[in-house]
């Protein structure tokens, strides 16, 4: 619907990307309104996996420059799980603002050199706030299908990822997006059309209505959760379908359960008959050894590898160590720096197979970050309060308030994620407090000694039963790490 050209800002000397309508178009008065109202609807977001418009200048959109190619599959299944993650937190933050965007494709995604998921083109956004009567005009002034306005036959929306409620020129709501998510996932897994390859639009739209996805192409190796959750969103009935785009990234976030070990059924496969038979019990147990799984593999060496400061940051003025922290998993790394001219930190995440890190947006002041036990969230100190945020970005939680002591500027001395679903954290003065991952009131999770001031930098040992934390005192030399 525009033209797309690179450009330099040269006020802010940055580049950008300027998207105008071609002058054939430009006094296409329904072009023309599509045109202002994505405007309208990128002020509205801001949001880390999605495209930021700058501003307005002589009927051109300034937008962010996206670097990276479209989203496109096949990719490794850990790999679209967390594509599939961003997209889900962008379409969220959009929904959250009444906004959907009804042409959701791999075209409309583009995927950084970082990693990071961005949505564009929101040119056919609707915000649910506007009237759906338009579509029972007539089939040509639908919301899907518009002869008037466009050439003959061409959809609004992409037919191969629209939904079959808008191939039909119903009305729609934010299921369609939820739809062109499963869509999107489906080709991630499998690297290929689920509905694409008709010899027409007309096949296109037909096989949406009426043909099943096929479910056996997806890779062995998906986990049963994705799977199900390809199943919500790809209900032909919107109201059978998953209800909210942010329920999708809860379900990507769960842990699979663990299987029963190969190891476990291949001694109850191998007992059974030696069992029957009524072999011996020395025999038995030489049988027992060797089914004994073989110590696990050591895994690689240490390496060592610079990692630098993200460009044009700084270190913060607290630069303790637990201001770069690895995940759990040990593939991402949650880095506080700061911005040379105003002092305030924030916080980045730099995946280690990556080349550079990216920023977290509404992360200001953040310091002591820390992990979920899965990976997936951060949890950080900033203005007095614990806060989590998604590893893909989005909005912020507050969890609770932090004591502070008076005159700081911020308060928090370390916390710890556990996997009972509680967050153990010090203040700057007082026991360690126990509070909810998902938000309360908390709790106090030690008592202070006589003369101790404060328990900081609690550290949860394997099992999650016992906590490492450093007693501070009155006399300093009396500082003490206990575990409790």
């Amino acid at each position: 619907m525009g033209a797309v050209y690179r450009a330099t800002d040269t006020k802010l000397n940055r580049d950008v990307a300027i998207k105008v309508l071609p002058e054939a178009f430009a006094a296409d008065a329904g072009r023309m309104a599509r045109f202002e109202r994505e405007a309208q609807v990128l002020a509205a977001l801001n949001h880390s996996n999605i495209a930021t418009i700058y501003g307005v200048e002589q009927g051109a959109l300034i937008m962010e420059l996206v670097e990276g190619p479209d989203l496109k599959g096949p990719v490794p299944v850990e790999t679209a799980i967390q594509y599939a993650r961003q997209i889900a937190a962008g379409l969220e933050a959009a929904h959250e603002k009444g906004i959907i965007h009804r042409d959701l494709k791999p075209a409309n995604i583009k995927v950084t050199p970082e990693g990071v998921v961005k949505l564009l083109d929101f040119g056919l956004a609707r915000s649910t706030g506007e009237s759906q009567s338009e579509s029972s005009v007539s089939p040509t002034m639908s919301p899907t299908l518009s002869l008037a306005m466009t050439q003959a036959g061409m959809i609004l929306g992409t037919a191969a990822y629209m939904s079959p409620e808008q191939a039909r020129g119903k009305p729609i709501d934010k299921r369609a997006d939820i739809w062109a998510f499963g869509v999107i996932l489906f080709e991630m897994l499998t690297g290929r059309h689920l509905y694409g390859g008709g010899e027409t639009v007309t096949d296109t739209l037909a096989a949406v209505v009426l043909r099943d996805p096929d479910y056996a192409a997806l890779p062995p190796e998906t986990p049963p959760r994705v799977r199900r959750l390809m199943e919500r969103c790809l209900q032909k009935d919107p109201k059978q379908r998953l209800r909210d785009i942010g329920d999708a990234r809860l379900v990507l976030d769960e842990p699979e359960p663990a299987p029963v070990g190969a190891a476990q059924m291949a001694r109850r496969r191998a007992w059974l008959p030696w069992a029957v038979a009524g072999i011996s019990l020395a025999i038995a147990t030489v049988g027992a050894a060797w089914l004994r799984p073989k110590a696990a593999d050591a895994g690689p060496g240490v390496s060592r590898f610079q990692i630098p400061l993200p460009s044009g940051t700084t270190w913060p003025q607290n630069n303790a160590a637990t201001q770069w922290v690895p995940s759990p998993e040990g593939r991402n790394l949650a880095i506080v720096v700061a911005d040379p001219a105003s002092g305030k930190s924030s916080l980045w995440v730099r995946p280690l197979g990556a080349t550079a890190a990216h920023r977290l947006d509404k992360t200001d002041g953040a310091i002591f970050p820390f992990w979920s036990p899965d990976g997936q969230f951060i949890a950080f100190f900033a203005d007095k309060k614990l806060k989590r945020i998604a590893l893909a970005g989005g909005s912020v939680q507050t969890l609770c308030d932090v004591p502070a002591s008076a005159g700081a500027v911020n308060a928090g001395d370390g916390g710890a994620w556990g996997q009972d679903g509680a967050i153990l954290f010090a203040a700057a003065i007082g026991p360690l407090m126990r509070v909810p991952a998902m938000g309360g009131m908390p709790a106090p999770a030690t008592a202070l000694a006589k003369d101790e001031i404060a328990h900081a930098w609690p550290q949860l040992l394997p099992g999650g039963r016992h906590v490492l934390y450093l007693a501070r005192n009155q006399d300093t030399a009396k500082n003490a790490i206990y575990v409790q």
